[in-house]
């Protein structure tokens, strides 16, 4: 309840993919961070830091743990809440949370993809669905979606504030839904209209575009 397209709390401008104003982008490519060690056991602690790791090896952004005087404008990584979700889409110069709710390892929020996917909405990406030229690749099938759910799959012309850095759309995006995403009766909400989408909505890895896309945003 509260989340803008499930899993961000603040109703961002829309929508490619990527945030191009670099207001909203990490001053020098650093995202300060603070774990709520807490709220997680360290099993879960080592996983996050694990996909904090991969974004790191994959891109020129850098995660350093916040000093005193910097949590006032830190990400916050807790578990106080339901669900997996992040409260801005990129920064924002002030306290950024994001919600990792407690599953064993590799399920739920605690799936590795999971993780990076909620790391990329505080770097600034938007989910892929949503993109303006969605409809040229996926049929969105409104009526097996749960009404209270349908904002998550609404997508506004504006090609201003984000863009694709010419990569184009892709079904293999850790920031893709899966088919079936919010459904109310089992069947798909989301139908692939071109080849190459076996693993849309895949919560294992980075795709490459957007490993791509990460790059060309910072």
């Amino acid at each position: 309840a509260g989340f803008y397209q499930g899993d961000i709390k603040a109703h961002p401008i829309r929508t490619r993919n990527g945030m191009v104003n670099k207001i909203y982008h990490w001053p020098n490519q650093t995202v300060q961070y603070l774990i709520d060690k807490n709220e997680f056991a360290d099993s879960h602690h080592r996983e996050i830091l694990r996909a904090i790791s991969i974004i790191e090896a994959k891109s020129c952004v850098v995660f350093k743990p916040a000093t005193e005087t910097e949590f006032h404008k830190a990400l916050v990584i807790t578990s106080k809440g339901k669900g997996c979700n992040s409260v801005y889409l990129g920064y924002r110069n002030k306290k950024h949370v994001v919600n990792l709710e407690t599953y064993p390892l590799g399920e739920g929020c605690f799936r590795i993809g999971s993780i990076i996917h909620e790391l990329l909405h505080v770097l600034g990406f938007e989910h892929q669905h949503v993109a303006q030229n969605r409809d040229n690749y996926v049929s969105i099938q409104w009526e097996n979606i749960n009404p209270q759910y349908k904002i998550n799959f609404v997508n506004h012309d504006n090609s201003t504030g984000w863009h694709d850095f010419d990569e184009g759309y892709d079904y293999e995006s850790v920031m893709h839904y899966v088919p079936k995403a919010f459904s109310k009766n089992g069947e798909p909400t989301i139908v692939p209209l071109k080849d190459g989408a076996a693993n849309m909505g895949q919560r294992l890895y980075m795709s490459e575009k957007d490993i791509r896309k990460l790059n060309k945003m910072y």
